[in-house]
C-alpha cells in the first residue's frame, strides 16, 4: 500500500517555479524530460503567440466563460489522447484565467494526471487563474463547482501579453488586484489605488511591483494552506456575491466586473461605517467598473445558496473589516447576504 503524500509534499506540488518578467514567454522551451507537448490557447490569444509556442501542435477554445463546459473539457482531453501524449507529455496553457482553469484540471485527469505549464496572458489570470493548482469547469450556472488541485509546472507571468488584452478585460482584471490588495493590508492597498490602465498596460515599473506584490500575496496564502482549509480561503473575498452576479448575467459581466460588485457588497457588512466600501467603490469607478447592478434578489441568494464554499448547508463569507484584516465568517442567514447585495443593486 501507497503512502500518502506528507503536508510538506503537498505544499511542494502546489508550488510552481513562478516567474514574472517582460519578455519571459519568448523564452519558453520544451524540457528533455517532456517529449511531446500540446498547446491549449484560445482564438484570441491564438493570434499573438510566441514563435516557440506557435511550433507546437495546438487545440483553441472559443474565449470566454461559456468554454468551461463539460463539453470542452472532453474536447481537451480527447486532443491529448489524439496528440499521444503519455504520463510525460506535457499540456502548454496560454491564455486567460479560462484556459488556465480547464486546462489544469484536464492536465490532472489525462492519464491521471500529467505536467502543465501556464502562461498567463490576462490580468485576472496573472495574479489569480493560473496560481495555486486550483483548477476547474463549471456546472451549469454554479462557478467552478467541478475541479482539482493540480498545480502548473511552471508560471510564466510575461505582462507584455497586457499589451494586446482588449481594454474591457484589462480593466476587469483589475478588481482581482484590488480583491489581494485589501487582503494584503494598507500599503499594497494604497500602491494599487494609485494605478492606471495604461501603467498596468506598459508594465510602468510601478504597475508591475504592484503586480509582483499581489501574487507574492497569494502565493504565501497558498502555501500555508495548500488545500483551501484556513487562510487561503481568505482569497475568496467577493466572490459569493460575485459568482452569484456572474451566474445570473448569462456571460454578459465579465469574471473580473462580478468580483468588483461582490467587494462592494461584502464591505457593506463590515463594521467600519461603509469606509471601505467607499473607497473600493471609487476606485472600480476610476477604472470605468460597474458598481450597481440590476438584478433579482431571490435569485442572486438562491444562487448565492450553491456556493461550493458552503460547509454544512451553510453559507461563509469573507468580510473585510479594514485592510490586512480579512475574516472568513461562516454560517451567514440569508439576510445579512441580502444586507450586503443591497450595495450594488440598482
Amino acid at each position: 500500500m501507497s503512502t500518502p503524500p506528507s503536508h510538506e509534499a503537498q505544499r511542494a506540488e502546489l508550488h510552481a517555479e513562478v516567474v514574472v518578467r517582460a519578455g519571459v514567454a519568448a523564452e519558453w522551451e520544451l524540457p528533455a524530460r517532456h517529449p511531446a507537448a500540446l498547446l491549449l490557447t484560445d482564438r484570441n490569444v491564438e493570434r499573438v503567440l510566441p514563435p516557440a509556442l506557435r511550433a507546437l501542435p495546438r487545440h483553441v477554445l472559443a474565449p470566454g466563460e461559456l468554454s468551461k463546459t463539460w463539453a470542452e473539457l472532453e474536447g481537451v482531453l480527447q486532443a491529448l489522447d489524439d496528440h499521444g501524449l503519455d504520463r510525460d507529455g506535457l499540456l502548454v496553457c496560454c491564455g486567460g484565467g479560462v484556459v488556465s482553469d480547464l486546462g489544469g484540471l484536464a492536465a490532472h485527469l489525462h492519464r491521471r494526471g500529467i505536467a502543465w505549464d501556464a502562461l498567463p496572458t490576462s490580468v485576472i489570470a496573472q495574479a489569480d487563474a493560473a496560481l495555486g493548482g486550483k483548477t476547474a469547469i463549471n456546472l451549469g450556472p454554479s462557478k467552478n463547482s467541478v475541479g482539482a488541485f493540480h498545480a502548473a509546472r511552471r508560471v510564466l507571468v510575461d505582462p507584455s501579453f497586457l499589451e494586446s488584452l482588449p481594454e474591457v478585460e484589462l480593466r476587469a482584471g483589475f478588481a482581482e488586484l484590488l480583491k489581494t490588495a485589501v487582503i494584503s493590508g494598507e500599503p499594497l492597498l494604497a500602491a494599487t489605488e494609485t494605478l492606471s490602465p495604461q501603467g498596468l498596460r506598459s508594465a510602468h515599473p510601478e504597475a508591475l511591483d504592484v503586480l509582483r506584490r499581489v501574487i507574492d500575496t497569494k502565493l504565501r496564502l497558498v502555501q500555508a494552506d495548500p488545500h483551501d482549509h484556513a487562510e487561503r480561503q481568505l482569497l475568496n473575498l467577493g466572490h459569493s456575491f460575485g459568482h452569484a452576479f456572474e451566474a445570473l448575467a448569462l456571460g454578459s459581466l465579465r469574471h473580473g466586473e462580478a468580483v468588483g460588485l461582490g467587494l462592494l457588497c461584502a464591505a457593506r457588512l463590515a463594521h467600519d461605517g461603509g469606509q471601505l466600501e467607499a473607497r473600493l467603490r471609487a476606485a472600480l469607478l476610476r477604472w470605468d467598473l460597474p458598481v450597481r447592478r440590476a438584478g433579482d434578489l431571490g435569485e442572486l441568494l438562491a444562487l448565492m445558496s450553491r456556493d461550493k464554499k458552503r460547509r454544512g448547508g451553510a453559507l461563509s463569507l469573507v468580510i473585510p473589516e479594514a485592510p490586512g484584516h480579512v475574516e472568513l465568517c461562516p454560517g451567514i442567514a440569508p439576510e445579512r447576504a441580502a444586507e450586503g447585495l443591497a450595495a450594488v443593486l440598482a
